[in-house]
């Protein structure tokens, strides 16, 4: 194969148990096989990873690094990719049959477009269930750094990242510090240099498993630290980027932007060691502030009775209620009844 269309980029880390169905969904797409290369970049796994990739030798290109986090691993795959587009995937995750053809089609309807991104379902496998994830705004175009217009942005997981290999030059190499959240950054930066767009469909299923690096219980202090690590380089090195690529961070609407951030950062530390009531009262505030403009008033209502709610329970108590109410109950349906559509939020109480 001499000049794939597309790209799938395949990053595992001792996922043997999990890489093959992610392999057998790549080979299962609706699109023609000779312009598609997979290429699987393994990030030192210990487990038997490399002999279940084997098994795909014929259709699969297999890379082995030594472990050096998710950044290092992408890198290598984007060094190596021969495709014009670049989809990644999630050793874990698994695509919808017709995720290359719908992604493609898009770019040539497109072609000033750079990223496509998308929703997903999510399948957890310790309930037996897959549901369509609401959460991500579909938005579409350009996007200066305006704060309205940024903050409506959601970023899709990895599985649901495409972008055009020459229009991302410029955010590569990602810095090694990135061990995690490579998705959030490439999608960040990446919306200031193109045209982005967002599927209003669900084209991979993200698993949910115990292993999960970002989505598990509470009491799991070596993943909450790791999580706190990944979103402090997140910031730090999209602010690097910025400002090494002559925005302004210091301007208003960015700032309220890159402050988005700072609050997930802060949601980070709470997970960690807890908050106390006026710290995490001061929180949901400058939530509500930074927010409050995408809102209707009914939810900015909302939205402060929760902070007075927050005030009186304490952070530990406000969780309980929030995740004993929240999850599927009558509170997420009024919040998202109130909720304007395609708003992004980084907290969800």
């Amino acid at each position: 194969m001499s000049s794939p269309r597309v790209t799938a980029l395949i990053n595992t880390y001792n996922y043997g148990h999990f890489v093959e169905e992610a392999i057998e969904s790549a080979l299962a797409q609706d699109f023609p096989a000779s312009e598609m290369e997979i290429l699987v970049v393994d990030d030192g796994s210990t487990d038997d990873t490399r002999e279940r990739v084997e098994r795909y030798r014929d259709r699969v290109r297999y890379l082995w690094k030594p472990n050096g986090g998710q950044a290092s691993a992408i890198n290598l795959g984007y060094v190596q990719a021969r495709g014009e587009i670049i989809a990644l995937l999630d050793a874990d995750d698994v695509w919808l049959p017709q995720k290359i053809r719908r992604v493609v089609e898009t770019f040539d309807r497109q072609p000033a477009c750079g990223m496509i991104s998308h929703k997903r379902w999510v399948w957890n496998m310790d309930q037996q269930s897959t549901i369509e994830d609401p959460d991500l705004p579909i938005l579409s175009g350009s996007f200066p750094p305006t704060g309205t217009d940024l903050l409506r942005f959601g970023a899709s997981s990895t599985s649901g990242l495409t972008f055009r290999k020459s229009v991302a030059e410029p955010v590569f190499p990602i810095p090694d510090s990135m061990t995690l959240l490579v998705d959030a950054y490439v999608q960040l930066l990446l919306l200031f240099l193109t045209p982005v767009a967002m599927l209003n469909e669900p084209l991979f299923k993200y698993r949910v498993h115990s292993n999960n690096l970002f989505h598990f219980g509470e009491g799991d202090a070596t993943r909450v630290d790791h999580k706190l690590r990944a979103t402090r380089a997140l910031i730090g090195e999209s602010r690097t980027w910025l400002d090494a690529h002559g925005f302004d961070t210091g301007a208003p609407e960015l700032s309220v932007f890159l402050l988005r951030f700072d609050l997930i950062e802060r949601e980070s530390q709470f997970q960690a060691r807890g908050a106390g009531r006026l710290e995490f009262f001061r929180h949901l505030e400058l939530h509500r502030k930074v927010y409050g403009p995408l809102w209707t008033r009914r939810y900015r209502a909302y939205r402060w009775l929760m902070s007075y709610v927050a005030l009186v329970l304490g952070y530990r108590g406000f969780e309980k209620l929030r995740s004993r109410h929240g999850q599927g109950g009558a509170s997420l349906q009024l919040r998202r009844h109130l909720l304007p559509a395609g708003t992004a939020e980084s907290l969800s109480p």
